[in-house]
């Protein structure tokens, strides 16, 4: 269905570039009413994988699929990890077919993803806490003036 819908709506959008002379401007002056109330940025929401995707390019992370995804019963099972600087990240998801399993997986790498990063950013408060206390410390112990 959501497939059906976005071909229409590219067909549409095309035979009004080709009557507008491929005027980008007139194109968007009736496509932003049309669309205000379905699509803004904030509702805008990528599927698991691309989302993963993206933002493991984005961080420089390497995304793999394992391609030899097992079929149990009537369920798939699909295994995707990211290779982290000092970790590698794995998740396996299931699902009626290889795209709904990959997006499973990928669902919950983010998830993993934001655990690591609110860890990395814990730790670095703390080594910074850490830091600053011990220079205070010897700065009090030698009576260093600043």
């Amino acid at each position: 269905m959501s497939q059906a819908l976005g071909d229409l709506v590219e067909s549409i959008v095309g035979a009004l570039l080709i009557d507008t002379k491929l005027s980008l401007d007139q194109v968007w002056e009736v496509f932003c009413p049309l669309l205000s109330p379905i699509v803004t940025p904030e509702k805008l929401e990528l599927p698991p994988y691309r989302e993963l995707n993206e933002l493991c390019d984005s961080l420089g992370y390497f995304v793999k699929v394992n391609e030899n995804c097992e079929k149990k019963g009537s369920m798939v099972h699909v295994e995707v990890s990211v290779q982290l600087l000092n970790d590698l990240l794995v998740r396996e998801g299931k699902g009626v077919n290889k795209k709904t399993a990959k997006g499973e997986a990928s669902f919950h790498l983010l998830k993993d993803l934001e655990v690591c990063s609110f860890m990395i950013v814990f730790q670095n408060l703390l080594l910074r806490f850490f830091l600053e206390s011990e220079f205070l410390n010897l700065t009090q112990s030698h009576k260093i003036s600043l």
